[in-house]
């Protein structure tokens, strides 16, 4: 498909820049009183969630396990189905779309998931290709056949992360922390507006964790993306992100900057719960 010494000559070019200060003004993301409530159980999972998410913005969410983070994310992109609320993408209203408006609305917003979602025995590269998969013709998309200058993109923002002598390697064969980078990649070559990160460190060690916290965070700034981060590490929270959102048991109790958490009020978001449903 291409040479390496080809792709070595390559650097990846951030697919935005800065937003002009006026656009700062406008939510690129505006959530209001969401609800999510799972099949057959007793009570919501999330119980009337409601904030917004300015362009570039990055965003931690924190919470003990069961307190709806994961559910949160997924809601907005309507993976999980909300039963009420509602969730707007700039103009667009995410949770009146159907069909191919649906689609094509995911395709503005990434996601970086907890268990990486890789092809496993696909290619490093082809893997970072996928995320332009529904922008690609279905014949061609079937076929895995990509302009030359797409597979150059690609390749260039895996170098950016330091995988750039893995791009013929199958998947399976990384370790944890390349497998996250690689989701990383694919997530930011979709060019989304808005990334959805779902606790990327979960199952990294702490040194391996904190370079993928600064290369998430790095890379959504330099491509003028903004992010929204599930996390379970509150030291990298308060490390990475420049907000804070705090659920417990389904509902927003700190909504603002991580100076404004204490000891005890951390204690009180991370207090035992009786609601065991993520």
């Amino acid at each position: 498909m291409f040479e390496s010494s080809e792709m070595a000559q390559l650097r990846f070019v951030p697919a935005r820049h800065a937003a002009p200060a006026a656009a700062l003004a406008e939510p690129l993301l505006q959530v209001e009183n969401l609800r999510v409530r799972y099949p057959g159980a007793p009570e919501d999972v999330l119980r009337g969630v409601g904030f917004t998410l300015a362009p570039r913005e990055f965003v931690a969410v924190i919470g003990a396990s069961g307190s709806g983070k994961s559910t949160l994310l997924r809601a907005i992109n309507r993976l999980v189905e909300p039963s009420a609320g509602s969730v707007r993408l700039g103009d667009i209203e995410v949770t009146a779309l159907q069909g191919g408006a649906l689609r094509r609305c995911r395709r503005r917003m990434g996601m970086i998931f907890q268990e990486f979602n890789l092809i496993e025995r696909y290619r490093v590269l082809d893997n970072v290709l996928l995320g332009r998969v529904g922008s690609q013709q279905a014949l061609r998309a079937l076929f895995s056949i990509y302009p030359a200058t797409m597979i150059a993109e690609a390749a260039a923002l895996l170098d950016r992360v330091g995988l750039g002598a893995f791009l013929d390697q199958r998947v399976d064969a990384l370790s944890g922390g390349q497998r996250q980078r690689v989701g990383i990649c694919r997530a930011l070559f979709q060019a989304p507006e808005l990334l959805l990160v779902d606790e990327p460190t979960s199952s990294l060690d702490p040194r391996i964790a904190n370079d993928i916290m600064a290369q998430i965070r790095d890379l959504a700034q330099e491509s003028g993306v903004a992010a929204l981060c599930n996390i379970h590490d509150v030291a990298l929270a308060r490390q990475f992100a420049s907000r804070v959102i705090a659920l417990r048991d389904g509902i927003i109790v700190h909504d603002g900057p991580f100076d404004e958490l204490d000891e005890a009020a951390l204690g009180g978001i991370y207090a035992a719960t009786d609601r065991s449903r993520l």
